[in-house]
């Protein structure tokens, strides 16, 4: 989109939400960022004339209805949501109790759908807006141990994608961003881990918790860079609906899309097999 102005940004006072709104008022942007707790946000950074930071429950419809409504009533337009919140679940399938499930799919999944479906109406009445979904390059890879956070990713995924074939011809943009791991706290403040450890799942979601653990404050990852990346994407006419962000990213995707190729060429008789003659 040429020129937006105002950004509407949920997760955002740590991590790479954070490091967005620093880099989004570094630009001129105006800033809307929300949080559980708008007392604990960084003061110095607060304290900026073009930031409101409001506190919010994204797991309540209510309270987020409330606030579009009134941000409606205060800013002429909501250009960009960002919809950013989230967290990190580690642990085996089996692992995974329901409470921890459920929590999961709550914010990584159901918030984000929450908060699209009250901005819309806001952009459908201007024919204008873009929605920037922060997905994972775990939204297209998985990988054992890391399954409940993986399906939470893929659902994003998956609205995002029937979002943009729904709103693309009324003036409205969607994007993915999927990162690779990016040097945050996300492995510490922003990841679970399951109450419940299984001995026989220790030689594969028993070692990805514990590489989770050792790559910590060492991610190839610029976070920096990846909101200049995430911002340069809202300035552009056509955007597109994927952006990968890392070499590790990348390089998981495009090896994942090549196999996925591969397995279907392999199956086509089969495939092909099971239509009416």
């Amino acid at each position: 989109m040429k020129n937006p102005n105002t950004f509407l940004i949920t997760g955002a006072s740590q991590g790479l939400g954070l490091i967005i709104v620093q880099q989004l008022l570094n630009a001129g942007k105006k800033v809307i960022a929300t949080t559980r707790n708008a007392a604990t946000f960084d003061p110095e950074i607060k304290s900026h004339k073009n930031l409101e930071v409001i506190s919010l429950d994204l797991t309540d419809e209510t309270s987020v209805a409330g606030m579009v409504m009134d941000l409606k009533s205060r800013y002429a337009s909501i250009d960009v949501l960002i919809n950013n919140a989230g967290f990190g679940f580690a642990g085996a399938i089996e692992e995974a109790q329901q409470d921890e499930v459920a929590r999961v799919i709550e914010l990584n999944l159901l918030a984000t759908i929450r908060m699209t479906r009250f901005v819309l109406p806001l952009m459908r009445e201007r024919k204008k807006g873009h929605i920037i979904n922060l997905s994972s390059n775990a939204g297209l890879v998985s990988s054992a141990g890391f399954g409940i956070y993986n399906a939470s990713k893929y659902a994003v995924e998956g609205f995002s994608e029937a979002l943009l074939l729904e709103v693309g011809g009324l003036g409205i943009q969607v994007t993915l961003i999927e990162p690779g791991a990016f040097r945050t706290n996300f492995l510490a403040a922003s990841l679970a881990v399951s109450r419940i450890s299984i001995g026989d799942y220790e030689p594969t979601a028993g070692l990805f918790k514990s590489r989770l653990n050792a790559n910590n404050g060492s991610q190839p990852g610029d976070p920096i860079k990846a909101a200049h990346a995430i911002i340069g994407i809202s300035e552009m006419e056509n955007p597109p609906l994927r952006l990968l962000l890392g070499q590790d990213a990348y390089n998981r995707v495009t090896a994942k899309l090549k196999a996925v190729s591969l397995e279907i060429e392999n199956m086509k008789q089969v495939t092909l097999s099971t239509d009416y003659n």
